[in-house]
């Protein structure tokens, strides 16, 4: 009888211990995930976003550009018109 009592309680500190030991890699593994996803949020909002913005800037800067250089080219057009149409009725 003792044999078997004492058989359990140590099978019971056993189990305890396993699952103390498996909480603990289970938190440190938790506490590791939350790290790793903070710096990467950080990294994210550090060099990911600013770099996305600049690239739009830089987008509708080049728009602009294009946009003014095609109404000068019209412009140009316009005034090669009009000049050959002078210089036909001269």
């Amino acid at each position: 009888m003792q044999d078997t009592e004492l058989l359990d309680k140590i099978e019971k500190r056993v189990f305890k211990y396993q699952r103390k030991q498996s909480s603990i890699i289970n938190n440190f593994f938790t506490i590791i995930t939350i790290a790793i996803m903070s710096i990467v949020i950080i990294w994210y909002v550090n060099f990911i976003l600013p770099g996305q913005e600049n690239d739009r800037k830089q987008e509708q800067i080049k728009q602009e550009k294009y946009e003014l250089l095609k109404k000068e080219q019209e412009k140009r057009l316009e005034q090669i018109k009009l000049s050959k149409r002078l210089n036909a009725k001269s």
